[in-house]
């Protein structure tokens, strides 16, 4: 952890002023989770950045229980506060319900509130339904969606404690669209929606709004190992990248910080609550 270092006035614009907030970011050690940590850190926010070394199965993007997630964070936050701002990294998994239980404890105890809760956690995994076991649908839904549950079910005191806060759950174009061989992460992704819709409708008198980003075809790991397993024969992995170009209507694939900017303004737009918006280049238009 750091002493913040006075980053001057904050200008508010469509991202909002996060200054001196509060902000955890559950997955925060890689790819959009870093992006968004680091958005909100560099507009002045606190934050603490929350990710997992090792996972209960291997049914995600990178073939393995060890994913060097709390490491990423780490540096991330060494990083930050290297150049001035206040970032903290604590290792917990999202899945487990003591570890969310201490998570939540650890930033009570090191910032005593708690403005915005970022899960922006989730691993997939490529296979038919025919040939999928129940091991390999149960993990992988596990893996996103019930961390969801877990985080916001632990940070709701925190968040209304000073009136109220943002929660912003990551669910993916696959949360609208269902693809290929990805039965289990569609499902997970669907019902990412369908529990912030539902939880914002509980929470909204109670000052906390809750809404969810559905990223489209971004360069991280977990696009990495897709490409892996949809690459065609005789076609090189970059081959199959470009061919993935065309699903998009802008024909532009995202990147993280386009994600972090709409983080940014649903964590501070205070009369949007229950609303799942893409970041897509329109592949999940009506």
């Amino acid at each position: 952890m750091s002493t913040q270092l006075d980053s001057g006035p904050q200008a508010a614009g469509p991202q909002g002023d996060h200054h001196g907030k509060v902000v955890l970011v559950v997955g925060g050690g890689r790819g959009m989770g870093r992006a968004v940590a680091e958005a909100f850190a560099r507009r002045g926010a606190r934050v603490v950045i929350a990710d997992v070394d090792r996972l209960a199965s291997a049914y995600n993007q990178y073939r393995s229980t060890d994913t060097g997630g709390f490491a990423a964070a780490t540096e991330v936050a060494k990083e930050l506060t290297e150049q001035g701002f206040e970032a903290t990294a604590v290792a917990a998994n999202a899945s487990d319900e003591n570890s969310v239980r201490a998570l939540i404890s650890t930033v009570d105890d090191l910032h005593g509130r708690l403005d915005t809760v970022v899960n922006a956690f989730g691993v997939t995994h490529v296979g038919s339904v025919e040939k999928m076991e129940l091991a390999e649908f149960t993990k992988v839904v596990e893996g996103n969606l019930n961390g969801v549950f877990l985080v916001s079910k632990y940070a709701l005191e925190l968040l209304r404690a000073d009136g109220g806060g943002s929660i912003v759950n990551f669910s993916s174009v696959s949360g609208r669209s269902g693809f290929v061989k990805m039965a289990h992460y569609c499902a997970a992704k669907f019902g990412v929606i369908g529990f912030t819709a539902a939880l914002a409708q509980e929470e909204a008198r109670n000052g906390v709004r809750v809404n969810a980003v559905c990223p489209g075809i971004i360069r991280t790991t977990m696009w990495d190992y897709l490409l892996e397993e949809f690459t065609r024969p005789g076609e090189t992995k970059e081959e199959c990248w470009e061919r993935m170009r065309t699903m998009i209507p802008q024909r532009q694939f995202q990147q993280p910080e386009d994600v972090a900017d709409l983080v940014l303004y649903l964590a501070s737009a205070r009369q949007v609550t229950g609303q799942a918006v893409s970041v897509d280049g329109g592949m999940s238009a009506p």
